[in-house]
C-alpha cells in the first residue's frame, strides 16, 4: 500500500497550518485597510455635514443613537 509516514503527515499538516496562518494574516491586513478607508470616508463625510449644516455636530449623537437601534449591521 501507499501509506504516508507519520513524519511526512506531520510535515504536511504543519505546512497547511502555516499556509492557513499566512492567509489569515493577509485577510486581516486587507480588513484593516478597509476599516481605515471607511474611517477616512466617515471623517470626511462628518466634516462636510458640519460645514453644510452647522447643527449637524449637535444632532449627530441623536442620529447615531437612532441608527444603532433601527439598523441591523449584519443585514447589509
Amino acid at each position: 500500500m501507499n501509506e504516508i509516514a507519520p513524519e511526512e503527515k506531520i510535515d504536511r499538516l504543519q505546512n497547511r497550518v502555516r499556509f492557513a496562518g499566512a492567509e489569515t494574516d493577509r485577510c486581516l491586513i486587507e480588513l484593516r485597510l478597509e476599516v481605515d478607508h471607511l474611517r477616512l470616508e466617515l471623517t470626511a463625510l462628518k466634516q462636510f455635514m458640519t460645514v453644510s449644516n452647522p447643527s449637524f455636530a449637535e444632532q449627530f449623537p441623536q442620529i447615531l443613537e437612532k441608527a444603532i437601534h433601527e439598523v441591523d449591521p449584519e443585514s447589509h
